[in-house]
């Protein structure tokens, strides 16, 4: 049979009743979007770190995405959005692989990213491969340096991308005005006289 817990002290029974912790900095409602746009719950991250010990990125920047996890769980809205590492992920899914509760933390990365989008918080050179890939199809386009080194291995001039079918660029340019990449890209580095 359950039984009700008395401590025999009012405030402090009020304070056990609230199982989340807001500070005046944070926003309950992150949380509540990260999971929707992530479609990972979040809130079940217990900080094991798994996730960072297994990210290629973190011996090597100061990348750690245990810690967007955590700001993502406390609300912590402005902190995890304006931090410059949110965009140091690679998306290789290693974290995702190895979560012991089965949660995407790439899926939350990329969550965050896209409410950062939304408030024209974006890196700047993200926004011009936003630019060349909409041009070209690319990132980063090959270029007659690379074209001379893959002539010299023996591959052809141009990968098998859309360097060498350009007639697929209409096909990406549509994805990405349906989503206004571009005009949004245009848009911020416009603002910026870039």
């Amino acid at each position: 049979m359950a039984r009700v817990k008395d401590y025999g002290n009012a405030e402090l029974e009020e304070k056990l009743r609230d199982t989340s912790y807001y500070t005046d900095d944070s926003n309950p409602q992150f949380l509540e979007d990260v999971k929707k746009i992530s479609r990972t719950a979040a809130n079940m991250c217990f900080q094991c770190g798994t996730c960072t010990g297994s990210c290629p990125s973190a011996p090597r920047s100061s990348y750690r995405i245990r810690l967007f996890m955590r700001k993502g769980v406390l609300g912590l809205e402005q902190e995890a959005l304006n931090d410059p590492d949110l965009w140091l992920c690679t998306t290789c899914y290693s974290c995702t692989d190895r979560c012991p509760r089965d949660l995407a933390p790439t899926d939350v990365i990329m969550a965050m990213r896209n409410l950062a989008f939304k408030y024209d918080i974006v890196p700047r050179n993200f926004l011009k491969t936003v630019q060349l890939i909409y041009n070209t199809g690319h990132g980063v386009p090959n270029n007659d340096v690379n074209r001379a080194a893959r002539e010299k291995l023996g591959l052809t001039r141009d990968p098998a991308t859309t360097h060498s079918y350009p007639e697929y660029i209409p096909g990406i340019q549509k994805i990405m005005d349906f989503y206004k990449m571009k005009e949004n890209a245009d848009r911020i580095l416009a603002e910026e006289g870039q």
